[in-house]
């Protein structure tokens, strides 16, 4: 498995976050950025020992991947975003999806 099949995964959101990005253009730009770095490797403010958690996760094709990202002004909060993965169930729901979530919400 790789980061560009993190992008294949279906990508959930909570219903406190999908509604601060409707309400706001900078927090649905801010969401917007946290998951392009999460698709890219960047797993915000982990330990490095997390980052080889999920590296090796994904190497495996099974596990979870948990990325932390700061807040990044006034009207937002830290995210998560977590993606709990199996190779031989990407299309499967109950085996395969991506949340985004506020810190308080995990």
């Amino acid at each position: 498995m790789t980061l560009e099949d993190l992008k294949k995964i279906k990508l959930l959101q909570t219903r406190s976050v999908a509604e601060a990005m409707t309400k706001d253009e900078k927090t649905f730009a801010y969401v917007a950025d946290c998951v392009n770095r999460f698709w890219a490797g960047d797993y915000g403010e982990v330990p490095t020992e997390d980052t080889d958690a999920n590296n090796n996760d994904l190497s495996c094709g099974y596990g979870h991947v948990l990325a932390h990202y700061k807040q990044a002004y006034e009207l937002t909060n830290d995210i998560y975003i977590e993606a709990h993965f199996d190779k031989d169930n990407l299309n499967d729901i109950d085996y395969t999806q991506t949340l985004v979530m506020y810190v308080d919400e995990r």
